[in-house]
Parts: C-alpha cells; sequence; structure tokens
C-alpha cells in the first residue's frame, strides 16, 4: 500500500503527540524556578500546537495532490482526537489553571468524559451508516468544534502562567463543549435514516465526511 504525501504528515502528527505529552508532563512533574516552568509550558503549548494545526497541510496537500486515502481519512482525525484526549485529561490530572471558580475542574472532568462519549457515539454510528451505505452530510459545526477545542486546550496547556489565561482557556473550553454536544446531535438528527431498519442499496458511494 502506497502512503501518500498527506498520510505522511498525518503520521508525523501522531507521532509528535509523544514528545508534545512528554514535554508538559516534565513541565508539571519537575521541581524548577518559576522561568523555567514558563518556558517548559510554553514548549510544550507550542508543540501541541504544532500537532493541531497541521490538520490544516496534510487536509490541503491530499486536495492539491488528489490523493486523499481511506488510511488517511482515518488517521486524520484520529489524530486531533489523540493529542486532544490525552493532553486534557493530564490538564485535569495536575489540575492548574482549573481553579478560576470553585468545582470548575470537577466539570471540566464530567464534560470531557461528555465529549469522549459524543466521540463514541459518533463513531458507531458512522460505523452503522457505513454498512448500511448511507451518504453522511458534512457538518460545518463539527469543523467549528474542532477549532474551538484545539485554541482550548492550547490555552488551558498555559492556563497556569495567569489567570487571565485561565478564564479565556476556561470560557473557549466551555463553547467547545457546547459546539460538541451541539453538533453531535445535529450530526445524528439530520442523519436519523441511518437508525432506521432499511436495506442497503447496491453499488451506492459513500461521500467522505468532514471532520465532526
Amino acid at each position: 500500500m502506497k502512503i501518500t504525501a498527506a498520510t505522511k504528515i498525518t503520521i508525523a502528527r501522531i507521532l509528535l503527540i509523544f514528545p508534545t505529552v512528554a514535554m508538559y508532563i516534565v513541565s508539571q512533574l519537575v521541581n524548577v524556578n518559576w522561568d523555567t516552568y514558563v518556558a517548559l509550558t510554553v514548549v510544550s503549548a507550542v508543540l501541541l500546537a504544532l500537532c493541531l494545526a497541521t490538520d490544516i497541510v496534510d487536509g490541503i496537500v491530499a486536495r492539491k495532490t488528489n490523493t486523499v486515502s481511506d488510511l488517511g481519512k482515518f488517521l486524520d482525525p484520529l489524530a486531533d482526537k489523540v493529542a486532544i484526549v490525552v493532553v486534557l485529561f493530564l490538564i485535569i490530572y495536575f489540575n492548574r489553571g482549573l481553579d478560576v471558580f470553585p468545582y470548575n475542574s470537577l466539570i471540566v472532568a464530567l464534560t470531557a468524559g461528555i465529549m469522549t462519549s459524543r466521540e463514541l457515539i459518533i463513531g458507531i454510528f458512522r460505523a452503522v451508516a457505513a454498512k448500511k451505505n448511507i451518504v453522511l452530510a458534512a457538518d460545518i459545526f463539527g469543523k467549528v468544534k474542532t477549532v474551538i477545542l484545539d485554541i482550548a486546550v492550547v490555552a488551558l496547556v498555559l492556563a497556569p502562567l495567569h489567570i487571565a489565561i485561565g478564564w479565556i482557556a476556561i470560557i473557549a473550553y466551555y463553547l467547545g463543549v457546547f459546539f460538541t454536544v451541539f453538533s453531535g446531535v445535529n450530526y445524528m438528527v439530520k442523519n436519523k435514516a441511518v437508525l432506521h431498519e432499511s436495506t442497503p442499496q447496491e453499488g451506492s458511494e459513500k461521500q467522505e465526511v468532514s471532520e465532526q
């Protein structure tokens, strides 16, 4: 199987998750002075931002070279979701920068679980649609959700550095939670035919679905 240039970029994004996570863990565990802590935190945030931002790059390359592949369509959303979920749960574990108001860290933990459940539900929903050869329409709200959550999680990494960053991060995060739930419900309602009993249509083609 030939790996396209866009897929190679996606694989590089996945590999970048490991040093990103390692740097963030180091920044939280190592006992250093404030300036060093700031430097380590900023580096981990930059690595995460680079990992998430390159999602645009592999998409552009795939379209420009007309090399959209099934492997790329599988790995591309996986790279984003793994990075977001792992870093978000580490942020909750270390619980720094989340204390902008009482019980905020608890609410963040609960909503993170809700968002993870949403991704699992949508994944199963798509699998059922694929089995029935049902075409799924793209949803702009899924893209909006992804962009907002990317910004929010990067900001949450930087949140311990200043209370203002913490507030911006939390506002962006809860906005991302809203769009995550809304886009998931909207996506299923719009494509509710997937859940209806029907016979798969022979020879029907599947439409490429934008990231939800």
